[in-house]
């Protein structure tokens, strides 16, 4: 973290400070950390990310939406991607969610994140890598890694928040 970064983690108080207090939804990235279900659609030229929780919908722009110039900033920002091979390669930005967790460390609206989705041969993993660039908040690009598994029959649910 950088020595602001570190200022602001330190002032962080989680009884009143907790972006997803009162349900409020979460933004990127800390939305791509969420454990339920998620479904990919192809739509257009699009591909969209329905995430369970917050029953959040991404937008994945491929083709001439891609561009981007003129789009303004939002919670899950403006995301532009492209295939390499079977990877799916995501670049965000024009982030305004100004949290990297929710537990007290900031993002600033300069930050850029670059996802991989690569698909298992058999179809059955997706492998999640994320590079995330704020050199407000770090000192050096910030990498998470998951991975989801398919599971014919489970589908994307309504979300009830309960805190």
């Amino acid at each position: 973290l950088t020595e602001a970064a570190k200022e602001t983690l330190a002032a962080f108080d989680p009884l009143t400070d907790t972006p997803t207090l009162n349900c409020a939804p979460k933004g990127m990235p800390v939305i791509m950390e969420q454990p339920y279900p998620m479904e990919i659609i192809e739509q257009g030229e699009d591909i969209l990310l329905r995430l369970e929780e917050y029953d959040t919908l991404r937008t994945i722009h491929l083709g001439v939406a891609a561009a981007g110039v003129n789009q303004l900033s939002s919670r899950l920002g403006y995301s532009i991607g492209h295939w390499e091979g079977d990877a799916l390669v995501v670049n965000t930005t024009k982030i305004n969610w100004l949290h990297f967790d929710t537990v007290g460390i900031p993002l600033s609206d300069s930050v850029e994140i670059v996802e991989r989705f690569v698909p298992s041969e058999d179809g059955s993993r997706l492998d999640y890598r994320m590079t995330v660039m704020d050199p407000v908040t770090f000192t050096e690009p910030v990498v998470l890694e998951k991975y989801w598994l398919s599971l014919p029959g489970i589908r994307v649910q309504p979300y009830e928040c309960t805190n």
